[in-house]
């Protein structure tokens, strides 16, 4: 749900057009990179969610204790990297909010 917002409100009024031209600029600090990031961690962390929403489906029919563990291991370590990666995606956010200008 939280990737959906943070790509989908990036998406929607990330972009601004210039007054001047139609060209478009990202309002974290008119750095395309900040929008970028933000849209392409929240894309990959639906994905992934969706994907291990499918293993979480078919977790019931792993008849072996060895592959249930991987999967648990890998569900903690795909959640840990993860979590690096928003808390990444949120501070360099906030920087860039903080150092835009007004205009």
């Amino acid at each position: 749900v939280f990737s959906i917002v943070v790509f989908g409100s990036i998406v929607n009024e990330g972009y601004l057009n210039n007054n001047s031209g139609g060209e478009k600029f990202c309002i974290y600090n008119r750095n395309p990179s900040a929008c970028s990031y933000g849209v392409a961690v929240g894309v990959l962390a639906f994905l992934t969610c969706l994907l291990y929403l499918a293993l979480d489906v078919y977790f019931p029919q792993i008849s072996s204790v060895k592959d249930r563990k991987k999967a648990v291991l890998s569900d903690i370590g795909v959640s840990a990297f993860w979590a690096f990666l928003w808390f990444v995606g949120f501070c360099f956010l906030a920087n860039q909010w903080q150092v835009s200008k007004p205009k």
